[in-house]
């Protein structure tokens, strides 16, 4: 049985514009959004915006269901705005079984994880080996410079020649 739990960090989106985007080649997926950050009294301030970089995804959803569909939704039920991981995922044998028609002696993926993020207005999931966590404190330019070394190598060009 599958079980979501908190990705281990102090930044999650911010709650009324969460400003969700996501850019995804063949290879790579980048989703960012509005940040906010915990601090030591417990509460959650501004932070500029978190770039999460997936690595190896394999597949995303991105969308449906909003915060106010939560509520009704088994997996989604009790969440809030945040980062989370869904444990013991149905989605890699879903994969697996759709490989099958193809490669019949296909397995589900040990190393793909379940990520799962929570917005205002829409919600992100994907099948990746990893991702790492990038916060830009302030500033469109240095988002956009961020995005430009994110699409490179996509229209073939070195990420450090697009800055």
């Amino acid at each position: 049985m599958e079980r979501v739990v908190p990705l281990d960090t102090d930044i999650g989106p911010e709650a009324a514009v969460s400003g969700a985007i996501v850019f995804q080649t063949e290879h790579e997926t980048m989703l960012s959004f509005n940040a906010t950050r915990l601090h030591p009294d417990g509460r959650y301030y501004d932070a500029g915006c978190a770039v999460v970089r997936f690595k190896r995804c394999n597949i995303s959803k991105f969308g449906y269901p909003n915060d106010e569909a939560w509520s009704g939704i088994p997996r989604t039920k009790g969440l809030d705005y945040g980062c989370y991981e869904i444990l013991d995922s149905p989605w890699p044998a879903e994969l697996c079984e759709l490989n099958k028609h193809s490669f019949p002696n296909s397995k589900p993926s040990t190393e793909l994880r379940h990520f799962l993020f929570l917005f205002h207005d829409s919600s992100f999931e994907c099948l990746a080996e990893d991702y790492s966590m990038e916060l830009i404190p302030a500033g469109f330019e240095r988002y956009l410079s961020v995005v430009r070394r994110f699409l490179a190598p996509a229209f073939g060009e070195e990420p450090d020649a697009a800055l």
